[in-house]
């Protein structure tokens, strides 16, 4: 449970290891998935801004995500109403709901409820799904896209400047 957390702690404090910017990557899915504009997104979104990661990572895959939600909108209300008619939930709820404050908090509608569950819940399966993605990318095509760049910026200018930007920013942050 302490490497866990010693983990955690490392992940958050820099920028250039796959599970460090697969942890920002499956932290932007899971604000994706909790709708926007409500406190438990909030709660998650400020902090993660404060934090020391790959912030890029966390807002580029949140805007990514978006664009797949409203497939995923659909069984996130029937998870969330299902999981709010379960009898082993309803006193728990209620005395949770009850509580001052909580109730802004929204969870006694069904999609935002089944969202939130989706994305936390989820998260240890974004996390992995994340980390095989980067691995995947650096493996097979980093060097392409880098390739790329550099045929493209010998003709456009600009262009190479974003490359050796592109360059600059994968070495950020790193202690060798």
């Amino acid at each position: 449970m302490v490497l866990i957390f010693a983990r955690l702690i490392g992940a958050l404090s820099s920028y250039g290891k796959p599970g460090q910017i697969a942890f920002a990557m499956a932290i932007g899915l899971t604000l994706a998935f909790i709708p926007g504009g409500i406190v438990i997104w909030f709660i998650l979104f400020i902090p993660m801004m404060l934090f020391r990661i790959n912030q890029a990572a966390l807002i580029g895959m949140m805007a990514v995500s978006r664009l797949i939600m409203p497939f995923v909108d659909p069984f996130s209300e029937k998870l969330g109403f299902f999981l709010l008619n379960r009898p082993v939930l309803y006193n728990p709820m209620g005395g949770f709901l009850s509580l001052p404050m909580v109730g802004w908090l929204r969870l006694d509608d069904s999609f935002i409820f089944g969202s939130t569950t989706l994305g936390i819940a989820g998260y240890p399966f974004w996390f992995v799904f994340c980390l095989a993605l980067v691995i995947l990318y650096r493996k097979f095509l980093a060097a392409k896209i880098k390739s790329v760049f550099q045929r493209i910026g010998k003709k456009v200018p600009i262009m190479g400047k974003l490359g050796k930007a592109v360059s600059a920013s994968r070495n950020m942050g790193l202690k060798s």
